[in-house]
């Protein structure tokens, strides 16, 4: 029986997108894009509108939970299939590390492994107990976190607007900015990986995804307009934009700042082991990767999946860097997307009414987009991936 309806993976793609991304990104973006931020938030949006335009099309045919990495394999090969689940996964498992890192930064300074170990922890716990949970959860904590975020863009406009001007960027800090940006959107492929444990999925998966993405755009713009205006050249390599800006139009403590900030990172990390676990499990059914990771539990949570996956991640808490795992998952969940869109490209014309340049277009920027990330995280990237692929190889090659 389907457990998700549609509002629930709506909020489950809000949860996931909402998180750390929007309390992070908005300072170092505009220091590397200046005043043509607005430049890079349009061309991450866009990236993201082509990405969701091709899973939903894909999902609206192939059923099963696993995201690009089940419409790789019906589309393409099993090789293609395995790129897009490592390229998934191992993204997620970066992007899980730096917010719960970001997580413990703002909530406990100081003690930040312990928490951000914490954190990884209960959420695992959340999402073993059952996906009603996951989809319970994510409603309360994006709903928190859009009441904070509309709040505040409202009680901004009635602040006094910054002086000074931003400085002009380059094309490649447009660019890198843009990799940020599209950091904060990628959540809404969260809903896609959960398409077999959603009611009607061919209707409700591309809903949802759509409906999530759109609020979050509208919410993103709003947040650069008042940011850029309210803050000027001060948002510039601001860790804290947020807190910045409710300091000057609130009179908010940046403590009370930094609790919605932890409220929202949760909701991201809670949406994204849960599809991780479901990825993971996915690939094991395939023969991909041991079979002992797609046993279920009654309720039909992967948990030995889910361990694991929620152990890498607390791996990379205690030893990681925050900005290296942020480069390496902007530019292997950008992998990913390209994957998605290259299957959307090859659906029989039979299955879709989208214009095949659509699907070539939104592959193309992905690829761009991704070789713009920073360096270090495009070699560690570029690496892991190949890593996976000649672990791959070789596993198959002893069998």
């Amino acid at each position: 029986m389907k457990l998700l309806g549609r509002l629930d993976a709506v909020f489950i793609g809000l949860a996931a997108m909402l998180g750390a991304g929007a309390f992070v990104v908005f300072g170092p973006a505009s220091e590397l894009a200046g005043s043509l931020i607005f430049v890079s938030i349009l061309l991450a949006a866009l990236v993201a509108y082509l990405n969701a335009a091709s899973i939903s099309q894909l999902a609206r045919v192939v059923t099963r939970s696993g995201g690009a990495y089940a419409y790789a394999r019906h589309y393409l090969n099993n090789a293609w299939g395995f790129l897009a689940g490592a390229s998934f996964l191992v993204g997620k498992i970066g992007s899980a590390a730096a917010i719960a890192l970001v997580f413990a930064t703002y909530l406990t300074p100081g003690l930040e492994t312990v928490t951000a170990v914490l954190a990884v922890v209960v959420m695992a716990a959340i999402n073993i107990a059952g996906i009603n949970r996951t989809a319970l959860g994510s409603k309360i904590l994006a709903g928190i976190t859009l009441a904070f975020l509309l709040a505040l863009i409202l009680a901004s406009l009635f602040a006094e607007p910054a002086t000074g001007s931003i400085a002009q960027p380059s094309f490649p800090g447009v660019l890198t900015a843009a990799s940020m940006f599209f950091f904060a959107f990628a959540g809404y492929a969260r809903v896609a990986t959960l398409g077999g444990e959603v009611k009607d999925p061919e209707q409700n998966v591309p809903s949802a995804i759509r409906t999530s993405l759109a609020i979050v755009l509208a919410l993103y713009l709003a947040l650069a307009l008042v940011l850029t205006l309210k803050l000027g050249p001060s948002l510039a390599g601001s860790l804290t934009p947020l807190a910045d800006l409710a300091g000057q139009s609130l009179g908010v403590e940046a403590e009370i700042v930094a609790v919605f900030a932890a409220v929202a990172t949760l909701g991201s990390l809670l949406a994204l082991l849960a599809g991780m676990s479901r990825t993971a499990s996915e690939m094991a059914l395939d023969g991909e990767l041991p079979r002992a990771l797609s046993r279920k539990l009654k309720n039909g949570t992967p948990a030995l999946a889910e361990v694991i996956i929620a152990s890498l991640v607390i791996v990379l808490v205690a030893t990681g860097s925050v900005v290296l795992t942020i480069g390496i998952s902007s530019f292997a969940v950008l992998s990913y997307y390209a994957i998605a869109n290259l299957a959307a490209y090859r659906q029989p014309r039979s299955e879709t009414t989208r214009p095949k340049w659509l699907n070539l277009a939104g592959m193309g920027l992905c690829v761009l987009v991704a070789l713009s990330v920073p360096f270090g995280g495009l070699v560690v990237g570029v690496t892991s991936l190949t890593a996976a692929l000649i672990l791959r190889w070789g596993l198959r090659a002893l069998r």
